[in-house]
């Protein structure tokens, strides 16, 4: 019998529960508890800012406003990423079994193997995992998208999911964004100092394919990624009452400006 971990599915929630959740799973990733494994969407178009990013450089404040887009900050460090028409990915697990003695970017590269076998799963056949640098100039920028760093999914040089990870001594918290479609307007008029070039650089799965992806559709493709990789099995799964208990809590940081806006400092 294949070990579990547990599958949570939950689409269409506020950028803030997201996040808490995610917090959550991180903080209650336990050495004798399994892996959680989970996929997820926004109810509304949001930007998520990396944790040492600074608001007020970074978000342009009067488009967001006047285009309804939310504003979360998450834990985990990396650029702007706007989560729109898009499936967001996390997994966070002990650093134990599967995961005992992996450093950030091997971890980060086990992970990447099983987003690259789901992208399989959907009939791709030339994704690849990138293991260069990225130029100097592009690391300067806001936006996640503009640039594919080492371990993250690429169709040839333009950028197919992005990621972001937080660890501490014993667990870690690794999510990222799975490109379905891209709105440039949106994509650069939320950030100052955009990249005009961004969408050269990204690589949307609905547009590499020619058809739309469902939410059930492509989270079922990266399930089956994942198990196969890590030769287990994902058992659907619901949040438990610890977990939700510690997900209100966090829903109230989450949805704070002060949280937002001044965050790690």
């Amino acid at each position: 019998m294949l070990p579990a971990w547990r599958l949570l599915l939950n689409p269409a929630l506020p950028g803030f529960r997201q996040m808490a959740i995610d917090e959550a799973l991180y903080r209650l990733a336990a050495p004798d508890q399994a892996p959680v494994v989970r996929f997820y969407t926004w109810q509304n178009p949001t930007l998520s800012l990396g944790f040492f990013q600074d608001y007020k450089k970074v978000v342009c404040e009067s488009f967001i406003v006047h285009n309804n887009i939310d504003v979360v900050r998450r834990i985990t460090g990396g650029r702007a990423v706007l989560h729109h028409d898009e499936l967001t990915y996390a997994i966070a697990a002990p650093l134990s079994s599967r995961f005992e003695n992996q450093s950030l970017q091997e971890t980060y590269r086990l992970i990447a193997e099983a987003l690259n076998l789901g992208l399989l799963e959907m009939g791709f056949d030339q994704s690849s995992i990138f293991n260069g640098t990225q130029p100097a100039h592009e690391g300067r920028l806001p936006q996640c998208f503009v640039t594919v760093s080492k371990y993250e999914i690429s169709k040839e040089t333009r950028k197919m999911i992005g990621s972001a990870q937080k660890r501490s001594r014993d667990r870690f918290i690794q999510h990222g964004s799975i490109l379905l479609d891209f709105d440039p307007y949106l994509q650069n008029g939320c950030v100052n100092h955009p990249d005009p070039e961004i969408e050269k650089r990204v690589a949307p799965l609905n547009r590499l394919l020619g058809r739309k992806l469902s939410f059930p559709e492509t989270a079922s493709c990266f399930r089956k990624g994942f198990e196969r990789f890590f030769d287990v099995a994902l058992e659907d799964s619901a949040l438990t009452v610890q977990e939700e208990q510690m997900i209100s809590e966090l829903e109230h940081k989450y949805s704070s400006s002060n949280w937002t806006h001044s965050g790690c400092r």
